[in-house]
């Protein structure tokens, strides 16, 4: 079984988003709708926080993102947003014309209950992209796109 760790931030030491990939939730489709949904916990250490949720991130959602995060690295400026259309996690790494990053976001334990941990990393610059994209480039070898919209 394919796996694969996506860790936003300086390492686990730090503050830090960490998605894990753990499969296809529906291994046998091959469809859009049900073939792209992944077996993803989040985990987010901010501060004195922790927080892991049993999230369902799609391989569109992620390569969006990976997309984003490579037109923010080239133009430094503008943002990559990871929205999960189940609202588990809301993420937006802003890049500032310094090249300096703000990633700033929610994550929800159960999408419309309530429950959100709204958090901010800082520290990090543009020089975090690459791993960045490298291992969200490596995840989408792994689980491409199936299907059509």
């Amino acid at each position: 079984m394919n796996r694969a760790e996506i860790i936003i931030g300086r390492g686990v030491q730090s503050d830090h988003v960490m998605i894990r990939v753990l499969g296809r939730m529906h291994p046998g489709c091959t469809d859009f709708w049900d073939g792209n949904r992944l077996i993803s916990p989040v985990r987010v250490q901010v501060g004195g926080f922790i927080a892991e949720i049993a999230a369902g991130l799609r391989t569109e959602e992620l390569h969006s993102f990976r997309a984003g995060l490579e037109r923010i690295y080239a133009e430094v400026k503008g943002r990559a947003i990871l929205s999960s259309r189940e609202h588990w996690v809301e993420l937006t790494i802003e890049c500032r014309p310094t090249g300096s990053l703000l990633i700033f976001g929610t994550i929800a334990d159960d999408p419309g209950m309530w429950n959100t941990l709204h958090f901010v990393i800082e520290g990090l610059d543009q020089t975090d992209i690459p791993p960045l994209v490298d291992a969200l480039t490596a995840l989408e070898k792994s689980f491409p796109i199936l299907g059509r919209e």
